[in-house]
């Protein structure tokens, strides 16, 4: 599907996926999009893999943004937001995205008229769960506890995209507590949220999702919303595809 700005429409969430090999290769052009301070960022990286990744993720983001704004890739103009969070200056009224990367796989979330957070994580890498999860709420908590070792960790995995792709739609960060927003996970329903003092938001007004593209990633969107949402995922081959086109 071409990108056009006639995709971001309050009500859609797109997200975007992609291998970090695949977008490079795909958009050669993407190096002269990138500004003088991205491209000093992605050689300070002392791993190479890690420099290609920013690089990928950054071309995901600009190339993305130009066919959703109709306006050239390299001109694409980004503010910081609190902790961090960038914004274009200036963009569509509404316009709100947000990226994530792993070793293996980029995300990228784009909305209009609602807040939106993503986080994709290797589900493979090595990781304290229990150890980690003594950050999260009493109930997911004793909830882990209680599982065997292999669900425990498949079930950790879910908890933390979720209040990542969380505290990254309310702009936050991990300036709060982990334990501030606890979740409910059953078989077959959406995933449910209460949030603590810390957080003043009505459940109600929250939508997430969550996807596995592969067995070793997942992946976690999260919107405030003020209407209904429909989530539109766009595959490697199809996000490839549209940052090629991206001029």
């Amino acid at each position: 599907m071409p990108l056009a700005p006639s995709l971001l429409r309050p009500g859609l969430v797109h997200l975007f996926l992609a291998r970090p090999e695949a977008l490079l290769e795909a958009a050669p052009q993407h190096a002269a999009w990138l500004s003088t301070e991205e491209r000093a960022r992605a050689q300070a990286f002392r791993q190479p893999g890690d420099g290609a990744r920013y690089r990928a993720t950054r071309a995901l983001v600009r190339g993305v943004l130009a066919g959703l704004t109709g306006q050239p890739a390299a001109q694409l103009d980004f503010v910081q937001r609190a902790h961090g969070r960038p914004a274009l200056q200036p963009g569509p009224d509404g316009l709100d995205f947000n990226a994530s990367r792993s070793h293996g796989l980029l995300a990228l979330v784009v909305t209009s008229g609602a807040s939106c957070g993503v986080d994709v994580e290797d589900v493979t890498r090595k990781a304290d769960v229990l150890g980690v999860a003594r950050a999260f709420a009493p109930e997911e908590r004793a909830w882990l506890q209680g599982q065997s070792p292999e669900e425990a960790r498949r079930h950790f995995f879910r908890l933390w995209t979720l209040k990542e792709a969380t505290l990254k739609a309310l702009g936050t960060g991990l300036s709060v507590s982990l334990g501030a927003c606890a979740f409910q996970l059953a078989t077959g329903e959406s995933p449910r949220v209460r949030f603590g003092p810390a957080i003043k938001e009505a459940a109600a007004d929250w939508a997430f999702t969550q996807l596995a593209p592969d067995s070793g990633h997942l992946v976690a969107v999260a919107v405030r919303r003020p209407l209904p949402v429909d989530f539109v995922v766009h595959g490697d081959a199809e996000t490839c595809a549209a940052v090629a086109e991206a001029t």
